[in-house]
């Protein structure tokens, strides 16, 4: 059971910004949040770590269920758009309407409820030949012409979990785990405007418009809240992804949503919007019979603070760390408070509140990095890293920032991938390291 996304802003997988816990939220969503020409594609604004840019891609115009009434047309959907606007009474809002592409990844369907620009602005991704051939024939992918001989998980119960991701080989450390594609994208505006007969009408219209196989496949995901069943099965199984610049929506993975929550997880994902494709990433050496588990929360979170975030989903958490004594659970609260504290520390020092010399902070990244490893957060040495990068910078040990700020773009590259907007992170980090590598050395000619 995937994480219930509704009760948070927060994105709900082991995602970059859960790994990086303070940067762990969603732009404001408005119904005007669109600032797309109809006639240019979005996906044009995707770099890569090679700072790459495509070109702007001409998309077709924006369609709508009257447009396509008058104009008899709706390629490349293949059925007519079916649309709703939000009743008087309901929230102001902007026109939703249900678009079902057949074909998606392998003839698998993808039924997406999402505004007509956007809807417009994604028509690329919908061809198969956008997704990397690395991905397409991965042996989970739908796509795959290279049979499946070698999966690394079996779907099957768990003990007080229901059904969830069992490794059945060894799965190395960086490793493909998974690649999945969505079957349903719903707006968030969906939910925030759109009252409950109209949102569970398009919802029903969204699920038959799909082949049999995908419905039955929806429809054996867990459901949590009581509510109608489409909508419960969403709010209890979905992932936060994107469309268009940042536009927040519901991405239902029929596979990845089985993938259960721990404290500690062993995999992290990320979500291309240029190819509508998820990867899961094992964080860590996983062995065979080892579930695989994402976070839910943001990691580095004390037992009560994850306690208390885990409520929005509805179970109380009996991972080993959760499970532990009291004693070994307030040790545990305390190395992740002095991390805060030391992150903190670092901080200040390289915004010039206080002044850390060399061996402070020499000996702060050397408890860090022992906390982390006692904590197993590793992945959150891309913030403390980069902060300890920043602390150099501040007093001149540009030789000591470098290799910092090279440690990070490693750790970067692994966590986003090639194409992630978070790169730009890592790009403002060497900017910033190279504009004090030109200063010094202008000074020293100077001298």
């Amino acid at each position: 059971m995937s994480p219930n996304y509704f009760s948070s802003l927060r994105p709900s997988w082991t995602s970059l910004t859960t790994i990086l816990t303070c940067l762990a939220s969603f732009h404001p969503l408005s119904a005007s949040s669109e600032p797309l020409n109809p006639k240019i594609c979005s996906l044009d604004f995707h770099g890569s770590v090679q700072g790459r840019r495509l070109e702007s891609l001409t998309c077709p115009l924006p369609v709508d269920e009257e447009s396509a009434i008058d104009n008899g047309t709706w390629e490349p959907w293949k059925r007519r758009p079916y649309c709703i606007e939000p009743l008087p009474g309901d929230a102001p809002g902007p026109q939703f309407c249900l678009y079902t592409f057949e074909p998606f990844r392998g003839n698998k369907g993808l039924s997406v409820i999402t505004t007509p620009v956007l809807a417009a602005s994604m028509v690329d991704a919908l061809d198969d030949a956008v997704v990397p051939p690395k991905l397409r024939d991965h042996p989970s992918s739908s796509l795959t012409t290279e049979g499946r001989n070698d999966p690394a998980y079996v779907i099957k119960d768990v003990p007080g979990k229901g059904k969830g991701l069992v490794a059945q080989r060894q799965i190395k450390k960086w490793e493909v785990v998974l690649v999945d594609y969505p079957v349903m994208l719903a707006h968030m505006g969906l939910f925030d405007v759109v009252g409950p007969e109209l949102r569970e009408d398009v919802l029903d219209r969204a699920l038959r418009q799909l082949q049999e196989e995908q419905q039955s496949d929806i429809l054996s995901l867990a459901r949590s809240t009581g509510g109608e069943t489409i909508e419960d099965i969403l709010r209890t199984n979905i992932f936060g992804v994107e469309l268009g610049i940042e536009i927040p929506h519901l991405g239902l993975f029929p596979i990845g949503s089985r993938i259960n929550h721990d404290c500690r997880p062993n995999v992290f994902w990320r979500y291309s919007v240029r190819t509508l494709t998820v990867e899961v990433i094992a964080m860590r050496n996983i062995e065979p019979g080892e579930e695989i588990t994402q976070s839910y929360v943001p990691l580095g979170l004390s037992y009560e603070d994850r306690k208390e975030e885990l409520k929005n989903w509805g179970f109380s958490c009996t991972c080993s760390l959760c499970a532990s004594s009291k004693k070994q659970s307030a040790a545990s609260d305390k190395n992740r408070a002095r991390l805060q504290d030391i992150y903190h520390e670092l901080n200040d020092s390289a915004s010039g509140k206080s002044n850390l010399t060399i061996s402070t902070i020499e000996q702060l990244t050397e408890e860090l990095e022992s906390l982390v490893a006692t904590e197993k957060l590793e992945a959150q040495l891309l913030v403390h890293y980069s902060a300890v990068a920043r602390a150099y910078m501040r007093i001149a040990e540009l030789d000591s920032a470098r290799r910092y700020v090279e440690l990070c773009e490693d750790l970067w590259v692994q966590y986003a991938g090639e194409e992630d907007d978070y790169l730009a992170g890592m790009h403002q980090l060497r900017h910033e390291l190279n504009k004090r590598e030109k200063k010094a050395t202008i000074d020293g000619r100077r001298s």
